[in-house]
């Protein structure tokens, strides 16, 4: 029996919910894919949740409505606040960010299937849920527990039937949709987003592969990295000022919050226009012209871009045997001509590798075909395989014997697939009548760290101490080892090597890393 699952991106600034038709699960490459979004919503939900004494919650586009007031109770970029919260009223009033992710889910969830109620005469409860490369594991279950807090009209609870990271999605839609490639590629996702900028190195495999365990997966995460208060909303703030200027009038609060909506239309204007000619009503009630070209815009933007821009250098400077086949760019606001443009004259060696394919959908149809996974890790919840892999070279310190210079002695290699058990390695003591050994575990900040510069390429994570329970004499043997489990959990036990019966000590921490 076909499946009917709904793909949700659910992004920080628009939400983009789709289906596909006519789809074999086990045959990712096949199917239709179909937008879910409400009339006259081309450009997606908006991902916003709205609160007031006298309204209450409104969300989507109910929540940018002209009764949807203050304005400034307009709460977007939800993603980024699991776990808190916000208030409104002067402070009086206190609503976790939490509750409002759900709604908003809620919402999209609904709506969709308003659509698919009218063109296919079905519903379902089910989603397949895009996150953020960076989320850790513990943030990815969190959204998982707040979109299965929705419901439909009729009660019944939503159900993730997958997931899968950002970036993944992006790249599997191209591959499966525009090359029709089933090959292991290696993709560089430069995501420029309403509210942040995202980069991931990612080999997609749109045929699947088998972990150790026989589950099918379709993508590794090599690397992420990316910009937190760089987006869209940056740029249309770069157009706002010009705006300003160029009206040179004084404007209430109100007409100020038009201007903005202005500035982000006048934006993507630009993305096919050379120029334009804003109008906006000012406080006598007369309209204003201005004209503003584009390339007054990436003049007065060009700078910010570069930021963008020295950002990618870095990831693929990080990775050098392991350079992506092209550049594909998602997120509405990549769509700027001046995006592509400047990578391919900043990147020569991808001069004609930058590719777009349907930006801003790319990441919900990705979900949509590839976050339903074959294999299931967990038998009460159907989420979609990922192999993660350590991002970084874990070890534990030593010293050079005779001497107080420090290196890392690398137990965990950038890369590894998780889960990882290792074996223990040995160790000695430094001094005569030594009672304690010390073991500090620590992560390399970098690609590619120098093992003996243990303060500029690497971070100290934790440690344990081995109590020796006496004075024990230079060159006592100890040995040690680093797990990470499943969850991302790293742990670093040590034991004297004369007392195998004797329980090793250990601690453990999450790898926020591991996404």
């Amino acid at each position: 029996m076909t499946k009917h699952v709904i793909g949700l991106d659910f992004g920080n600034y628009n939400s983009f919910t789709c289906y596909i038709s006519d789809f074999d699960e086990g045959k990712k490459m096949e199917g239709i894919v179909h937008d879910l979004l409400p009339q006259g919503l081309n450009d997606g939900i908006p991902s916003v949740f709205f609160y007031s004494k006298k309204i209450g919650t409104l969300c989507g586009e109910d929540a940018v409505r002209n009764r949807a007031k203050p304005v400034e109770n307009r709460v977007r970029y939800l993603k980024r606040h699991l776990g808190e919260k916000m208030t409104f009223d002067g402070g009086d009033t206190t609503i976790p960010y939490d509750e409002a992710i759900t709604e908003v889910i809620q919402h999209c969830v609904r709506k969709a299937n308003e659509q698919l109620k009218s063109g296919y005469q079905v519903t379902t409860n089910l989603i397949s849920l895009s996150y953020p490369v960076t989320y850790s594991f513990a943030q990815r279950q969190r959204l998982i527990e707040l979109a299965e807090k929705a419901t439909l009209a009729d009660g019944t609870r939503v159900k993730v039937y997958g997931t899968i990271a950002e970036p993944a999605a992006a790249a599997l839609d191209y591959l499966a949709e525009f090359s029709k490639s089933t090959k292991d590629t290696t993709v560089l996702v430069y995501d420029l987003g309403g509210g942040t900028f995202d980069l991931a190195l990612v080999s997609a495999y749109p045929a699947g592969k088998r972990n150790s365990s026989g589950d099918l997966y379709y993508y590794d995460v090599i690397d992420n990295g990316g910009l937190a208060k760089v987006g869209g909303a940056e740029f249309d703030e770069i157009m706002f000022n010009l705006l300003a200027k160029k009206f040179n009038v004084p404007l209430k609060p109100a007409y100020k919050n038009t201007l903005r909506t202005l500035a982000e239309t006048v934006k993507i204007d630009l993305s096919s226009d050379e120029y334009a000619e804003p109008q906006l009503l000012d406080n006598n009630g007369e309209y204003l012209t201005a004209e503003i070209t584009r390339s007054e815009f990436e003049a007065a933007s060009k700078d910010l871009l570069m930021k963008t821009i020295r950002a990618t250098k870095e990831i693929l400077d990080d990775h050098p045997n392991q350079q992506p086949e092209f550049i594909l760019l998602t997120g509405g606001a990549s769509q700027m001509p001046m995006v592509q443009r400047e990578l391919e004259a900043q990147l020569p060696n991808f001069k004609g590798k930058i590719k777009y394919f349907r930006p801003s959908r790319a990441i919900a149809y990705g979900a949509a075909r590839f976050g339903t996974s074959e294999g299931n890790p967990d038998p009460v919840r159907k989420t979609s395989i990922v192999q993660q892999r350590t991002s970084y070279d874990l070890g534990i310190r030593f010293f050079v014997p005779g001497t107080d210079k420090e290196f890392i002695s690398t137990y965990i290699k950038a890369g590894t697939p998780i889960p990882y058990t290792g074996d223990y390695d040995s160790s000695e003591t430094r001094r005569e009548k030594q009672r304690y050994s010390l073991f500090s575990v620590h992560e390399a900040i970098k690609a590619h760290p120098d093992e003996n510069k243990v303060n500029e390429d690497y971070r100290e994570i934790m440690s344990v101490t081995l109590d020796h329970e006496i004075e024990v004499p230079k060159g006592t043997k100890s040995e040690s080892r680093l797990m990470i489990d499943k969850l991302g959990i790293l742990t670093v036990e040590a034991r004297e090597m004369d007392k195998p019966g004797k329980p090793p000590i250990k601690k453990s921490i999450e790898l926020k890393n591991l996404s």
